[in-house]
């Protein structure tokens, strides 16, 4: 039986990042993605416009009636909007203890309106990350989630300190020549997985790698397994990547299946 995966995320109109993206990598990578959306955005390929905030009652009455009908096997975060939305989800979270819940900290889109303010990251760091089991940032999103400009090694250990077991430090937003993806067990680093460095831009790449990433841990996986079956699965879908609009890439994730 196909685990079952609770997403929390935004609904991205260009099926190229958000819930889509994370339905999609589930569903090819063997699980059953529940997505409950945390908001509307207003974007393309090209840029965020504008994000909407979805009622937060709304989305516990939605986990509510699915916990009454099924067991779940992970939970994954995407995008939260604002600070009533943080703190809801890390209420819900809260029951989830038994389960891994990954989240992704998209907090500034490449290009366009930002996600999360100040009072938004706050939440986050204070009431959220106690809740969570691993974490997917890139550099500049670990800097803000840390607070600190210091070492690389300093903000991995401030994040931990906030809660997370697991830090996967992404390295694509990075100039050097490989892109080397850093995973951090209570803030000792254990893996650095190195990728050749692609020379497009990728729109929904770390939905993709971190809901790939909670469907593999709820396969049972470990965590350095799951990682790496995560990436292999998100390069997968970046190598056949499509232009369909005029901005970011799009992954392309069904033909990348044959990886999992």
């Amino acid at each position: 039986m196909r685990p079952r995966i609770i997403c929390f995320a935004g609904l991205d109109p260009s099926g190229g990042a958000g819930l889509q993206a994370d339905i999609e990598s589930i569903s090819n990578c063997g699980g059953h993605a529940l997505p409950i959306a945390s908001c509307l955005t207003t974007q393309n390929s090209i840029e965020v416009v504008s994000i909407t905030a979805l009622n937060t009652e709304v989305m516990k009455q939605q986990v509510d009636t699915l916990l009454q009908d099924m067991d779940i096997s992970a939970c994954k975060i995407g995008v939260i909007p604002n600070q009533a939305t943080a703190d809801t989800i890390a209420d819900i979270v809260a029951n989830f203890s038994s389960i891994p819940v990954v989240f992704d900290p998209v907090l500034q889109p490449t290009h366009g309106h930002a996600f999360a303010d100040s009072t938004t990251l706050k939440s986050i760091q204070q009431r959220l990350l106690t809740k969570v089991d691993v974490i997917t940032p890139n550099h500049l999103e670990l800097a803000q989630l840390a607070s600190s400009d210091d070492s690389l090694q300093v903000q991995v250990e401030a994040v931990c300190a906030l809660g997370p077991e697991y830090v996967l430090v992404t390295g694509a937003d990075q100039d050097s020549e490989q892109v080397h993806n850093l995973l951090y067990a209570k803030a000792t680093l254990i893996r650095d997985y190195v990728w050749p460095r692609l020379d497009a831009s990728y729109h929904g790449s770390g939905c993709t790698l971190s809901s790939a990433l909670a469907c593999f841990l709820a396969l049972g996986d470990d965590i350095e397994t799951a990682c790496q079956r995560a990436q292999e699965y998100t390069y997968a879908s970046l190598l056949q990547a499509q232009a369909l609009g005029r901005g970011q890439l799009i992954p392309q994730r069904n033909k990348a299946q044959h990886t999992c």
